[in-house]
């Protein structure tokens, strides 16, 4: 039997978490940021914070003078790879091998190779 793999890339994994936790946000432009010799680094950003020129790896210093009214989160250690661990959890009920991408910390990789390659909707 020939192997298949679906992989699932989660853009914005910490972005949409906090969203789902905290709905009020989902009109304000927020980053995640985690202390890096003496300054805070930005880990993560929402859609919002994006489209305004914010990215992962800038200072937030930075990132408040180019996004007004941005919002800055503290993060985690450990915390993307949390959240793929439990989605991962989740999704072996799809799939009897679930792997966490170890590189990127944002995707899962499934072997779906028992799987029917047809895809069923229904109306």
């Amino acid at each position: 039997m020939q192997k298949r793999f679906v992989s699932i890339w989660f853009r914005q994994l910490l972005a949409n978490w906090q969203l789902i936790r905290r709905p009020e946000l989902a009109e304000v432009p927020f980053v995640f940021a985690a202390p890096d010799h003496g300054r805070m680094m930005i880990t993560a950003v929402n859609p919002l914070a994006a489209a305004s020129g914010v990215e992962p790896g800038m200072r937030a210093a930075d990132a408040k003078a180019i996004c007004p009214g941005l919002e800055v989160l503290d993060d985690k250690p450990g915390r993307p790879r949390n959240l793929l661990r439990g989605l991962g959890e989740w999704c072996v009920r799809y799939s009897p091998i679930v792997a966490i991408d170890e590189f990127g910390m944002d995707g899962l990789l499934m072997d779906v190779s028992g799987c029917s390659p047809r895809i069923w909707i229904q109306n």
